[in-house]
């Protein structure tokens, strides 16, 4: 077996020299290797000791400086020591020019700073990517009106009062935030004690007065008071009733006369069911939508409204009932339209509307048997068909996709300033029209009763409203009476508006009668 080799001789020890330090001169080492501190190490107890490193191979390479700007140690250090033997000498660096660091985490010149050096200028770097320039908006903060202002004072009266009747008439309105009803929603009645007799709990009966204001939109903020029963709108200027009015289940009084109302929304058909509570409808006068001709036929419009909207339930009814329900009448033709909101056939009955009672506009007729379909529709009118239509279901477009994630933000009332003059302009009214439905607490298919903010198809049913009756008979049995409520031509018929998500979601054509039985079914009153 080979001897190990044995570790290199140290160098001799250094005289020691009383009184005073030990230094580099006569009495240091005469040459060569120094074993001062700051010397480099001549071998390393981790590498091979048969190995002389440092010695007559290459010198280690040192580095001075920070992390971020670090050069090879100079000449001029203590390695020079070492001789020729430890390799190369490198060249003696100019020396550093002092410089702002971008990273060293000082900010010169900057408040509160003890450096206050201001005779260096840095340049800003350059971004990687171009930034927008920066138009910081000004924080716009709600008004209030001072007709508003009045109102929130009525309404927090009432509320402190225990008030049922909140009268907010002729105050000259023109829109009512969903802050200034909030309160509505906690108003208690002040009970009454009285000696001897058992405290009971009753739910108060808000009526809401509105009516003689200037608003052009609906308020939302009612569709929250739940115990609310009476509700008057007359004589302001609404357009359009939003479909969330349905959801007021205990309303007992409806009154939106003497507005521009061209149609009402298919939803307020719920509240007109038997067993409902609603129990006095003032819908007259107002610019509605009229059919060309008072003849009507009766054939098919079960089969109509079975297989388009299903079978609908009405209320269970305890006792002797009474209430307003209607009748269908008449079907106007399906307005179709694309994604883009264009129309695609020759019917149409939007119109524009005006700030401006107009004379009422005069709609075509559709026998229920009878389906106007324009070309690009395809195979949709196919009478063999054996499942209903509200069962066809395809996909939502990407544009639809697209409305329901621009809904979802938080900012929705600065949505369009966001996107103004950046899309088309078709688009542009498509989100103005999704943002209202939103507001308006969404809007579902007719048919297949799908969630849409942008429906392809509408269509309009004229109906006639009646007072009905239900009692009681000795036998057990239930006795119904039917009172036609009556007015002039423009209020006998009310038209209703049906909208569809897809141009799958439309009418069902019913059966088409013989021709005696058609003749023999034809009333005109």
């Amino acid at each position: 077996m080979a001897e190990e080799p044995s570790l290199p001789t140290l160098p001799p020890p250094l005289p020691r020299t009383e009184g005073r330090k030990r230094g580099r001169g006569a009495d240091g080492p005469p040459s060569g290797l120094s074993s001062n501190s700051s010397d480099p190490a001549i071998f390393s107890s981790d590498d091979d000791p048969a190995l002389d490193n440092y010695v007559h191979g290459r010198r280690k390479k040192r580095y001075v400086g920070t992390w971020y700007d670090q050069h090879p140690v100079s000449s001029d250090s203590a390695d020079s020591a070492l001789g020729e033997d430890m390799g190369p000498r490198l060249p003696k660096l100019p020396k550093r020019k002092f410089r702002r660091q971008a990273d060293s985490g000082v900010y010169l010149g900057l408040e509160g700073s003890t450096d206050t050096d201001d005779g260096f200028e840095l340049e800003p770097c350059a971004a990687k990517l171009p930034l927008p320039p920066r138009n910081p908006q000004p924080v716009v903060r709600k008004t209030i009106s001072p007709e508003e202002e009045k109102l929130r004072g009525i309404v927090q009266h009432c509320v402190e009062e225990g008030t049922e009747a909140v009268d907010l008439a002729d105050l000259g309105v023109e829109s009512i935030s969903d802050e200034s009803l909030e309160p509505l929603q906690s108003l208690t009645l002040i009970p009454t004690v009285t000696e001897d007799v058992a405290f009971e709990h009753k739910d108060p009966r808000i009526m809401v007065f509105l009516s003689n204001n200037r608003l052009t939109k609906f308020p939302l903020g009612l569709i929250n008071i739940e115990n609310l029963t009476v509700l008057s709108l007359r004589a302001n200027r609404l357009q359009v009733l939003p479909p969330c009015i349905a959801s007021l289940k205990n309303l007992r009084t409806l009154n939106v006369a003497q507005n521009f109302l061209r149609y009402l929304p298919s939803e307020l058909l719920e509240l007109m069911k038997k067993g409902s509570n609603l129990q006095d409808l003032q819908l007259h006068p107002n610019p509605y939508y009229q059919p060309k001709e008072r003849s009507y036929c009766e054939w098919g419009t079960a089969e109509y409204e079975q297989e388009t909207f299903g079978s609908a339930l009405e209320s269970e009814i305890e006792g002797d009932w009474e209430g307003i329900t209607t009748k269908l009448r008449s079907r106007t033709p399906v307005q179709y339209l694309d994604t883009a909101q264009n129309l695609r056939s020759s019917f149409s009955f939007s119109a524009a509307q005006s700030n401006t009672p107009s004379p009422p506009k005069e709609l075509d007729q559709e026998d229920f048997w009878e389906l106007a379909v324009p070309r690009e529709s395809g195979n949709i009118d196919r009478q063999d068909r054996q499942t209903p239509v509200r069962s066809r279901r395809g996909p939502p477009s990407l544009l639809e996709s697209a409305i329901r994630a621009a809904m979802s933000v938080s900012e929705l009332e600065e949505l369009p300033e966001l996107y103004n003059d950046r899309i088309p302009h078709h688009l542009s009214r498509v989100m103005d029209k999704a943002i209202d439905i939103t507001k308006e607490g969404g809007q579902r298919c007719s048919v297949c009763r799908r969630e849409t903010w942008s429906p392809l198809t509408e269509w309009i049913e004229f109906r006639e409203l009646r007072r009905t009756h239900v009692k009681r008979s000795l036998g057990g049995g239930r006795i119904e009476s039917t009172i036609h409520i009556t007015g002039n031509d423009d209020e006998v018929w009310v038209p209703f508006v049906r909208k569809g998500c897809s141009w799958r979601c439309i009418p069902h054509k019913s059966p088409s009668p013989s021709r005696e039985q058609r003749e023999r079914l034809l009333m005109i009153p």
